[in-house]
């Protein structure tokens, strides 16, 4: 009888026997989703010649689109460093009252050039500007499509070489013009299709920098040489 009453009881039953699993159904092992190329090439039996015709087929036009955006990049970075004409272009400036209120305070005479039919200036004033930093008077105009020019002037004595290659840094040299009997050096851009002329009249440096054709830019230049001094005060 003690050794009935002493016997060890049997184990009660785990949970898992008596409720079942908890971890729910096994999941089916999910593979990555494919590319139509990578999905191509899982066919093949690798260093086939199938297998490279499916590369050539699949990847040309990734490395197509990586070419085709470098190009962008390219193209936008030239656009962004080429010069462009300051200020809203819709707004209409009256540079010669500019001129006349500036003249007394520049150190040397200020040109003020006619404008070819259709054009009108949307900017001038009178600054430092350029790389070193020169008192310049500055103007530029547009027309109604997409032509633009500007004017940059400075005293001569008082402007290094630098400052004119400031501005020129994206263009080359290409010739040379003679505009209402001063020597202008021609250079045209060399990512865009701007122009520049550089020449020294009366004493000072003109920088004229445009898009389009070389006609309104070369007659802004003879207007400049011919109208520097031309500019009436109240002094």
């Amino acid at each position: 009888m003690n050794d009935q009453q002493h016997a060890t009881p049997p184990p009660l039953p785990s949970s898992t026997a008596r409720y079942g699993g908890l971890a729910g159904p096994e999941r089916p092992h999910e593979e990555p989703e494919l590319f139509p190329g990578e999905k191509a090439l899982a066919r093949t039996k690798a260093g086939s010649r199938e297998e490279m015709r499916v590369i050539r087929r699949h990847y040309n036009w990734v490395n197509m689109a990586i070419a085709l955006l470098a190009c962008l990049v390219l193209v936008l970075a030239a656009l962004a460093l080429a010069p462009r004409p300051e200020g809203d272009i819709t707004r209409e400036v009256d540079y010669g009252a500019v001129a006349q209120n500036v003249q007394p305070e520049a150190g040397f005479d200020l040109a003020v050039p006619g404008m070819p039919e259709g054009w009108h200036a949307n900017a001038a004033s009178f600054g430092e500007g350029g790389t070193p930093p020169v008192e310049t008077w500055y103007v530029s105009w547009v027309d109604g499509d997409d032509g633009w020019a500007s004017l940059r002037q400075t005293d001569a004595e008082e402007t290094p070489d630098a400052w004119a290659e400031s501005y020129l840094e994206e263009f080359a040299e290409t010739g040379e013009s003679e505009l209402a009997g001063t020597a202008f050096t021609r250079f045209e851009g060399t990512d865009s299709s701007d122009k520049a002329l550089l020449g020294e009249a009366d004493g000072t440096v003109l920088l004229l920098v445009g898009a389009g054709e070389w006609g309104p830019l070369e007659e802004y230049a003879a207007e400049s040489v011919q109208t520097v001094g031309a500019v009436a005060t109240d002094d």
